[in-house]
């Protein structure tokens, strides 16, 4: 076994600089890792995407701090906007994991999919709109925030891919789009987390270490494992240009909505 425990080092590793640089939650490497961990150790297959989601989860609250704080210290966050989304992202996060017992996700993660693929190419041309109002509406930010609390909770993920754009499009720079996306990124963790505990699925009792949808041992090995590097990866994202950032974002962007869709119809 000494061979997972050292996969899921380096899987925390990166987890912790995808956190701090881009200010998501890393779930999109997480969730397919742990797909990967919970077939390897034989978990009933029915109940996996439920634990790989509810464990990613689990995970970020602490994988995201360290960046977000030093973003915070950065001065690239806008507290406004994380009080004004706060309440909002928690429950529907909450309520999500509700959901993800009772429903087919089949259609809503490839409409995910296509979403991220359209947020990548905004984000990578950098397209903007003709006029941008630094003050987003209140009720157009809850209507958001519901969403992104919904979707982000129902497939494993911190929110980062879907905030950061919106950030941007709404006129906040690249990098205090990233550092607010990182402290909202905290919320989700710990909202999806609280979700994962109270709608576990039928079956999770039974396995080990198990608590809720998370896995232990893989919540610790992995979360305590990228506590540093999630605060580099802030360090560097501060110090690098906005265009690179941009195009490196986009990327990663699209990798998660071609993992999606894997996931999806494979």
């Amino acid at each position: 076994m000494i061979e997972i425990f050292l996969l899921l080092v380096v899987l925390g590793i990166f987890a912790g600089l995808l956190s701090g640089f881009f200010g998501i939650g890393s779930g999109v490497i997480l969730v397919p890792a742990y797909f990967f961990l919970f077939n390897f150790l034989n978990f009933p297959s029915e109940i996996i995407p439920l634990l790989a989601t509810g464990t990613s989860m689990t995970t970020m609250v602490l994988v995201i701090p360290n960046a977000a704080f030093t973003h915070y210290f950065n001065s690239n966050v806008n507290l406004e906007i994380v009080k004004k989304m706060f309440l909002f992202v928690f429950c529907f996060t909450i309520f999500a994991r509700y959901v993800a017992l009772q429903m087919e996700s089949v259609t809503l993660q490839l409409i995910i999919a296509i979403s991220l693929v359209i947020a990548a190419f905004q984000v990578a041309i950098d397209i903007q709109p003709k006029k941008i109002t630094p003050k987003i509406n209140s009720i157009e930010l809850a209507l958001a925030s519901c969403g992104i609390g919904l979707i982000t909770s129902l497939v494993g993920i911190g929110g980062g891919i879907l905030m950061v754009p919106y950030f941007t499009f709404r006129g906040l720079s690249m990098r205090e789009a990233i550092g607010t996306s990182s402290v909202m990124g905290f919320c989700i963790a710990i909202s999806g987390s609280i979700g994962g505990l109270l709608f576990a699925p039928q079956g999770s009792e039974t396995i080990n270490w198990m608590v809720g949808s998370a896995y232990l041992p893989a919540v610790l090995i992995v979360g305590l494992s990228s506590i540093y590097f999630a605060k580099m990866g802030a360090k560097i994202s501060n110090k690098t240009s906005s265009k690179n950032l941009r195009l490196a974002f986009a990327f990663v962007v699209i990798v998660s909505a071609v993992r999606i869709i894997y996931d999806t119809l494979i």
